[in-house]
């Protein structure tokens, strides 16, 4: 078997992220057993092309060492996990042979808060690591006919009645506190994301609501043990708002998703017409200058010429806001479901750009480890070079 340095798993990550991965049914049978491994659960989105039977047990994430890897089915990909010799393993068509492991199941999905609520309707644990809450689970885009090109938010969500629609804070503390006692040992932040709601103010408020109370949650724990809350979402009208993040132990992503004017416009319709794309750059140069280096915005390789990614990321930077450059994924159910995946050189340019930016400007990642459609941990860790 090939043994990878940080360098190598770095580059497998790109290659699986552009060119997805298949299962062999040793694979499958046996992941099927071994339910100490997390499992796909699509609380938000469906990255797996429509061949795949949908009542399989397969892996959410992989890890290639310290690396974590989404494990998003492509029915003509070149690489395959397989079971062999009492190991799980990726293959290549290469000849690359290595060993992989998974993230763990967390128990609290198991458990059952004290008004009856069952954990794994309220939250999922993200990229092996992060208490993940999404709330609410539509988004008004969708009723505009102005969604965002490559999110299958609706189809995905549409007649699913398992995942809660809303969480509130005393829900989300309720099963916070479940979580540190039954998987602290996993957990390294709290995600809070969701679709949008019309009112922008409230949408936001709502967040720090829910921030505010696992903060306090957390606060008879040591400081070393309290974990930072991570909110991705659109940011309100008032950015006043931003003042009461200030106290919270927490970061805001609000996103570009691309950086080209133009192509924001097409693919990102409701962000255009509905809140504004020279808006949501004020937005993020007034948060920056408040909340130094707490500010994030995600730029999707793969919707726009590979320059223009770059070139957002080098602005962004230059504003005081971290650029979180995640990989473009073809959803089932998305207008792009049918467009391609980025390539493997076009990951590569970006994340060395990425990379470069990191160093250059001292940016801390917005996932600590856990961005599984992400490139920019590791381009902090200048594993890309």
């Amino acid at each position: 078997m090939t043994t990878l340095s940080h360098h190598d798993a770095a580059l497998l990550k790109l290659h699986l992220l552009s060119e997805g991965v298949t299962f062999d049914r040793a694979f499958l049978g046996q992941f099927a057993r071994d339910d100490e491994w997390m499992e796909k659960r699509r609380v938000y989105n469906d990255s797996d092309e429509r061949q795949l039977d949908r009542t399989l047990r397969i892996p959410q994430e992989l890890y290639l060492n310290d690396i974590v890897v989404a494990v998003n089915y492509k029915h003509n990909s070149p690489w395959q996990l397989v079971y062999r010799d009492h190991s799980y393993r990726l293959l290549g068509r290469d000849g690359t042979d290595v060993e992989v492991t998974f993230p763990a199941r967390p128990r609290f999905l198991a458990y059952v808060t004290a008004d009856g609520t069952h954990c794994d309707q309220v939250a999922n644990l993200y990229g092996g690591s992060s208490l993940a809450f999404f709330t609410p689970g539509t988004c008004y885009y969708f009723d505009k006919g102005q969604e965002c090109k490559f999110c299958s938010l609706k189809p995905n969500r549409g007649g699913q009645q398992f995942f809660l629609p809303t969480l509130s804070p005393a829900l989300a503390c309720a099963v916070l506190e479940i979580a540190l006692q039954t998987d602290a040992h996993l957990l390294k932040q709290i995600m809070l994301v969701g679709g949008n709601i019309s009112d922008y103010n409230q949408g936001f408020q709502n967040y720090l609501d829910i921030a505010t109370a696992l903060d306090q949650q957390q606060a008879s724990l040591p400081v070393a043990q309290r974990l930072e809350i991570h909110i991705a979402t659109m940011p309100p009208h008032d950015f006043g708002l931003f003042a009461f993040l200030h106290p919270l132990n927490a970061c805001v992503s609000m996103n570009m998703e691309v950086f080209d004017e133009r192509r924001f416009e097409i693919i990102c319709p409701g962000k255009t017409h509905l809140y504004g794309r020279k808006q949501l750059l004020q937005a993020l140069k007034y948060a920056a200058q408040r909340l130094s280096g707490r500010v994030h915005s995600v730029l999707i390789v793969g919707l726009e010429p590979t320059e223009s990614t770059i070139a957002g990321i080098e602005y962004l930077a230059s504003i005081g806001v971290t650029p979180t450059v995640n990989v473009f994924h073809n959803d089932r159910g998305s207008h792009y479901e049918q467009y391609d995946r980025p390539s493997f050189e076009q990951l590569l340019e970006v994340a060395q750009a990425l990379q470069r930016v990191y160093k250059d400007y001292h940016l801390v990642p917005y996932w600590k480890g856990c961005g599984r459609n992400a490139l920019d941990f590791e381009a902090q860790q200048g594993w890309f070079a």
